[in-house]
């Protein structure tokens, strides 16, 4: 169960500030859903939207588990993370997950730009951390990284707020591939988050060049242990539903 609830958490996952952009550049918005399967085996479906307006822009996410022993009791997982554009960059200001298994479990983050300290709340407690220009949530990060994609770049290093901490992060580029979908054959950027030497853990998230770089596979798990993976069964760009193209010629 705590690798499954590891792997949602991570599917987001996915610093440099970027030099300043036109709307035009900035992330286009989108809604897609994802079947979750665990070692293979159909575990949930999660949900990921973002919307801008006026320059906010909110991204929330929603996952539960409809098989097995996590269904049994109950998890679920919601979040939405809140920012605007500064210099260009995405930027929080308030971040919310509950995660619900037997227990509800809730943390939050509020960012004071104005103050440069990030308020965060969580199950055994409370900080106050010490803001930076370019610290991210983890919302704020997927968008660093499409908005990176769409302008070329394949590394990138940033700073995350966690619980209690604000940590390094680490993702580059480690292929361009096709993939295959229910939507047909996707070409994608795949990004990686880099690890520490021997570490077997691994996260993967698959951007679709042809749609704004927007999600469509994810994987997260250990080597020889657990697996989780989400495939995209729906996607919206931009108010516009995408529909099934050819599949990968072999």
């Amino acid at each position: 169960m705590n690798t499954l609830k590891s792997g949602l958490s991570m599917l987001l996952a996915c610093g440099l500030l970027l030099p300043a952009l036109g709307l035009a550049d900035r992330p286009a918005d989108f809604e897609t859903r994802l079947e979750l399967y665990r070692n293979g085996k159909l575990a949930g479906e999660t949900m990921f939207k973002l919307d801008t307006v006026n320059g906010r822009w909110t991204m929330a996410s929603q996952t539960k588990s409809t098989k097995g022993l996590t269904s049994w009791i109950g998890l679920r997982e919601s979040s939405t993370g809140e920012g605007d554009w500064h210099d260009g960059s995405p930027r929080p200001l308030r971040y919310d997950r509950n995660v619900k298994a037997l227990v509800t479990m809730k943390w939050s983050a509020d960012f004071d730009w104005e103050s440069n300290v990030v308020r965060t709340v969580y199950p055994d407690g409370e900080s106050q951390l010490e803001l930076a220009p370019g610290v991210v949530d983890e919302t704020a990060l997927a968008l660093t990284i499409r908005q990176g994609l769409k302008n070329g770049e394949r590394e990138w290093r940033l700073r995350q707020v966690d619980e209690d901490e604000i940590e390094d992060a680490h993702f580059r580029v480690s292929a361009v591939k096709a993939v295959q979908t229910p939507l047909g054959c996707l070409q994608t950027h795949v990004v990686e988050k880099v690890r520490g030497a021997g570490s077997k853990r691994y996260t993967r998230t698959y951007y679709a060049d042809d749609h704004d770089f927007v999600p469509v596979l994810v994987e997260h798990g250990k080597q020889g242990d657990e697996h989780v993976e989400g495939r995209v069964i729906a996607l919206t760009v931009n108010g516009k539903p995408v529909d099934a193209g050819p599949d990968c010629v072999r």
